[in-house]
């Protein structure tokens, strides 16, 4: 789990295996985006360094270009919508995330769409396949 480890810590483990758990380093540079985004859907970067709400649409995008926003409509029971924006909104409504009655409360939708995927209770879906 990402932010876990404060300091270096060695492990002995069977046999003359040692292991070495050190501290994460923040958002690495990444060459290709796609990889950072997949790292950031499964939960792999903080997300107290990411901006969820952000995360959320981009994995929406990411599961229509995969042909897997079926998976989202299914749980939550909702329309697709015209935009992948549309998802979100729909979430919310449906869930009750709205703030002052007319504000949608992105960051609880991020939370809880992420939180899911990660779960697996949007059922198995693989972000990458080798080409």
């Amino acid at each position: 789990m990402p932010g876990v480890t404060k300091g270096k810590q060695w492990i002995h483990l069977a046999g003359n295996i040692d292991l070495l758990d050190t501290p994460g380093i923040l958002w690495p540079k990444f060459e290709d985006e796609k990889s950072a985004m997949n790292l950031a859907f499964t939960g792999a970067i903080k997300d107290e360094v990411l901006v969820l709400e952000e995360i959320a649409l981009k994995f929406v995008e990411k599961m229509i270009e995969l042909n897997k926003d079926a998976a989202i409509l299914e749980k939550y029971n909702i329309e697709q919508g015209e935009k992948p924006l549309d998802i979100l909104d729909n979430i919310a409504v449906k869930k009750g995330f709205i703030l002052n009655k007319t504000e949608i409360d992105y960051l609880r939708v991020a939370n809880l769409l992420l939180n899911d995927f990660r779960g697996g209770k949007l059922g198995n879906i693989t972000l990458e396949k080798p080409e």
